[in-house]
């Protein structure tokens, strides 16, 4: 405002040559004024930066990255912060607004959501700050270039360590979270918790007590866990935000994680046309290490996947009787054949529950209002491959084969859940 009133002055000497008196020692005091307050800027090579990851970041989930500025010199400036982070990253914001507190620390966040996993690399960061009432800002470049790794959601495990401390569901309709496994021995005895089976309530205890007390059984352990990861053309479609396989592969890695806290071995299989890699059935820190390392580097083709060479696999090397995941789709029968006829071979060796995600597109076009002519085409067709689906789940149950169709975003908690229901009714 000052500024503009010395302009006009300016102009309007150009009627009145006397004004020159008023406009020229305001011009030259705005001059002193702004010579002062460019003086006054923080210098650039005072400024130091700092950028807080997730290490590593987990893919599909929301999280947050921290920048932190700090220049003494410029306590009480207000900022803009841009960071160069990757696009692949899907970062929430470009700009950040903050203000420098009185000892000259700025903090400011924003949110990233990583679609895929791979390795990424953030560049400089960019700042803008001026004193709230002056005349110039500083730009400055700060060079904080960083590595950064996204892996398959290692936060859906601590958040169901945190549910485990808790007592609580993972998600809503889900078991406790303290699963008892399969009941096969005795461990102790403690207050009846609603939900709790009454046929386990000890009425001597609860009699003594006089309060319900039930047994508590503890889990049977040392079984195996057998993870197949199909890796073929259907696993390439986009379910959401992820496609399928990113899913499978968020899934695998909680079930991985959660069968190993049970006390049973865990191995993995990725494969396309042929075997991609293979994880021998372990348990331990380490096994869960190179569990992730692998579902790290695992990446959809657009082939035809042959389970006849990744159950024959799976015969031949793995002859204890195992809980075998399967990780794929499932369409209409003669498009799923050969995975049936595998999937009833190896039933008769092992449990095999064969898992596949539902389309949310194929859900949304058979949910939606049938208002035009077109709809009903598009319902029918919906419906149709959704039939389809549920014959070839039907032909496997026939067999002995369990089955899970549940949509994409809830593949990780139902996977769970079925797991924790077959240990409990000691089926494996």
């Amino acid at each position: 405002m000052i500024v503009l009133l010395g302009a006009g002055l300016v102009v309007l000497t150009a009627v009145n040559v006397r004004l020159w008196l008023l406009a020229g020692p305001l011009n030259l005091l705005l001059l002193g004024v702004a010579v002062l307050d460019a003086a006054r800027l923080p210098r650039r090579a005072g400024f130091t930066a700092r950028r807080d990851l997730p290490h590593p970041l987990s893919l599909g989930a929301e999280q947050l990255v921290l920048i932190g500025v700090r220049n003494s010199a410029a306590a009480g400036f207000e900022a803009v912060v841009a960071d160069h982070a990757p696009a692949g990253l899907r970062p929430t914001a470009r700009e950040v607004r903050g203000r420098f507190d009185e000892r000259g620390e700025l903090i400011v966040e924003y949110g990233c959501r990583p679609p895929r996993r791979g390795a990424f690399r953030f560049g400089p960061l960019d700042l803008r700050c001026w004193r709230p009432s002056g005349f110039w800002m500083r730009q400055v470049r700060i060079p904080i270039p960083e590595e950064a790794a996204v892996y398959p959601d290692v936060l859906a495990i601590r958040r169901y360590q945190l549910t485990l401390r808790r007592g609580m569901p993972f998600r809503p309709g889900q078991r406790r979270a303290r699963p008892p496994g399969a009941a096969t021995s005795f461990a102790g005895l403690r207050d009846y918790l609603p939900g709790d089976d009454f046929r386990r309530i000890h009425w001597k205890a609860t009699a003594r007590r006089d309060q319900p007390v039930t047994i508590e059984l503890e889990a049977e352990r040392g079984q195996q866990v057998m993870l197949l990861l199909d890796c073929g053309r259907l696993m390439t479609a986009p379910a959401g935000v992820l496609t399928k396989l990113d899913h499978a592969v968020n899934a695998a890695l909680l079930l991985g994680w959660l069968a190993q806290q049970q006390g049973d071995r865990v191995g993995l299989l990725a494969f396309t046309d042929q075997v991609d890699q293979y994880l021998a059935p372990q348990r331990g820190p380490a096994q869960m290490n190179r569990l992730n390392e692998i579902l790290y580097a695992v990446r959809p083709q657009y082939i035809e996947p042959d389970f006849g060479e990744a159950f024959g696999l799976v015969a031949r090397r793995v002859t204890r009787r195992s809980l075998v995941v399967v990780l794929t789709d499932v369409l209409d029968p003669g498009a799923s054949h050969d995975l049936v006829l595998q999937a009833l071979w190896l039933s008769r060796r092992h449990l095999v529950l064969v898992v596949a995600m539902e389309d949310p597109a194929l859900i949304a076009a058979r949910d939606a209002p049938v208002d035009r002519s077109g709809r009903a085409y598009e319902w029918a067709a919906a419906e149709e491959l959704l039939s389809a689906r549920r014959q070839s789940f039907e032909q496997l149950r026939r067999g002995g084969v369990l089955g899970l169709d549940v949509a994409a975003g809830g593949l990780s908690p139902a996977l769970v859940e079925r797991y924790l229901e077959l240990k409990e009714r000691a089926l494996l």
